[in-house]
């Protein structure tokens, strides 16, 4: 590393690279950030309008065990950018049968003395009218929980890089990674520093072995749907919900920051490949809407807006990995969860930069 000012190369402008270019600039790194694409980049991971984050997490210690730092990291991060770009409405989820994926997630939090309540179906009824009642035990509330405002996130964020110094450096696809000298090469030719850190997404499996053999893309779809008029009030407080029953893995996010409802239907996504299936189709948008029939009434009177596609990188065990090379750090920090952690994903990768990353790289994946 050199003697003066330590220099940084981040691969990758979605809320990782961001975040971890953040994290290391106000650590007295200088740093250049390279994107494939614009900044922001509308094919990124990360963009969208919203991203839900929650600490309902069945079977998922790790993760949930982390929310208490990554809001503290938001909160953090929030200070930096002077906005608050989050929506805190609350998060939801409805069990069917004792065991169920709520009904662990209850007790989790009954574990770990998370508030939260739970509400009767004659309280569902009453409280959440839009919710078809019929087969329902209860239904899980935190008041913590809500909608980060991922795309507003993301401009703040650049924005302030810029303001710092930084150097962004988008349209510029990397096409080789020498991890040993830090080094990416790119059309307008290599870029060389003390430090590298690749956080290219669904583009890491073209760059390093490992992501081509233990990770791949995977297409998640949501329908974005205005609400009839009839439930407009009813959905204008209500939470987020992370699960409504069953095996469907129904999620989304109510009607807030001037969006429509979206709704996610995890069963939906599946192995993709984002150099081809990034239009959304007719079958999406049915198949989505149909998910949620005898689990939102009148469904079918919700109006379509639009359907996005958009891919993120699944590793194994949904799990996050930081991969030290040399100088070089390998980041895949998503498999479906990235955005909720991803303020402090970048505070955990400049604590790798100049410390353990080992350590960093096991706390990050839960291990020990």
């Amino acid at each position: 590393m050199s003697t003066l000012t330590p220099t940084l190369t981040v691969v990758g402008g979605g809320i990782n690279g961001l975040a971890t270019a953040r994290a290391a600039t106000l650590r007295g790194w200088q740093v250049t950030l390279v994107e494939a694409g614009p900044l922001p980049n509308p094919h990124a991971a990360s963009w969208d309008h919203h991203r839900l984050i929650r600490s309902h997490y069945a079977g998922q210690p790790h993760y949930a065990a982390r929310m208490g730092e990554a809001w503290a990291a938001w909160d953090r991060l929030f200070t930096d950018i002077a906005a608050r770009p989050y929506v805190p409405r609350g998060v939801m989820a409805l069990s069917q049968a004792e065991g169920d994926w709520t009904d662990r997630a209850r007790m989790a939090f009954e574990e770990t003395g998370l508030p939260h309540r739970t509400l009767d179906q004659a309280e569902i009824a009453r409280e959440l009218p839009m919710l078809e009642p019929d087969g329902l035990r209860y239904a899980l509330l935190t008041e913590d929980g809500g909608a980060l405002l991922s795309d507003r996130i993301v401009e703040a964020l650049l924005h302030w890089l810029a303001a710092r110094g930084v150097t962004l450096i988008a349209n510029s696809p990397v096409t080789a990674v020498d991890a040993a000298t830090a080094t990416v090469h790119t059309a307008q030719g290599p870029i060389t520093a003390d430090r590298l850190v690749v956080a290219a997404g669904v583009g890491l499996p073209a760059l390093d072995p490992w992501f081509a053999e233990h990770t791949h893309a995977r297409r998640a779809t949501v329908v974005y749907a205005d609400v009839p008029d009839k439930w407009q009030d009813a959905w204008s407080t209500a939470p987020a919900w992370v699960d409504l029953g069953g095996e469907d893995d129904l999620w989304g996010i109510p009607p807030c920051a001037g969006q429509p409802l979206k709704l996610g239907y995890g069963l939906h996504t599946r192995p993709g490949d984002p150099a081809t299936e990034r239009a959304a189709t007719e079958a999406d948008t049915e198949t989505i809407l149909m998910a949620y029939r005898d689990r939102f009434r009148e469904i079918e009177t919700y109006a379509p807006d639009r359907t996005v596609a958009n891919f993120y990188l699944m590793a194994p065990d949904q799990s996050f990995v930081l991969r030290p090379d040399g100088p070089t750090l390998w980041l895949s920090a998503d498999s479906g969860h990235g955005f909720k952690f991803g303020a402090l994903t970048g505070e955990d990768v400049a604590d790798a930069l100049e410390g353990d990353a080992g350590k960093v790289a096991d706390r990050m994946a839960g291990r020990g």
